[in-house]
């Protein structure tokens, strides 16, 4: 699957999975809601404030999360309407600014309520096949061989410093053992490499120099 739940991402992560380059930089991308493809995108932080407003609302209520939209919404905003007509989302949610967004999963619209701002009630059930998610963001089915997590440390998500790359995302991981290796996104070249997975170090935390 191309973003794994539980897995941490930055927005320029999910950008460059998706492949939209410096499309994915600023604008509504970073508002806390993303339309890409006829799938939506949402990034909210839960129990604390967010770029677009006082988030305290947003709560996770066993697997299901509360969650509101910008603050002023109203039913009637196209924005609204066409997030309540596709009925689905991709949620990746935070607690803190500071954090990296984690992949709750392909959430479902189970009810909504309040005029302003208007909120949500998203329930997540088992994921999408692999290539039904893959058609549905654009991506072609040959991804596929390249998620195949192999048997050593490294996932998906992961953060890694390379000695003249500098510090880089895992963002898909092909061959196990020994001769694994990984395209990754280096934000110092703001591309994505292939590159050994021997030639990088997995990096723990979020240290001082944030994707």
């Amino acid at each position: 699957m191309i973003f794994r739940p539980g897995g941490k991402y930055s927005r320029s992560d999910v950008s460059e999975v998706l492949g939209l380059g410096s499309e994915g930089r600023g604008g509504v991308w970073v508002s806390g809601i993303r339309e890409h493809g006829g799938e939506f995108f949402i990034f909210p932080n839960v129990g604390s404030a967010g770029s677009i407003g006082d988030a305290s609302g947003n709560r996770w209520e066993g697997n299901r999360l509360r969650w509101f939209h910008k603050k002023g919404s109203r039913p009637d905003w196209p924005s609204v309407r066409k997030l309540l007509n596709a009925g689905r989302a991709h949620v990746f949610w935070r607690s803190s600014s500071q954090d990296l967004f984690e992949y709750a999963g392909y959430g479902r619209i189970e009810e909504t309520f309040g005029s302003s701002p208007v909120g949500f009630l998203w329930s997540f059930d088992s994921p999408t096949s692999d290539s039904d998610l893959l058609r549905q963001l654009g991506i072609h089915a040959a991804a596929l061989e390249r998620e195949t997590v192999p048997q050593h440390e490294f996932q998906i998500g992961d953060r890694v410093r390379h000695p003249e790359l500098g510090w880089g995302r895992v963002l898909a991981i092909a061959g196990r053992e020994a001769s694994a290796s990984a395209t990754m996104f280096f934000a110092k070249l703001d591309e994505r490499r292939e590159v050994a997975l021997s030639e990088v170090e997995r990096v723990a935390g979020f240290g001082s120099a944030p994707l």
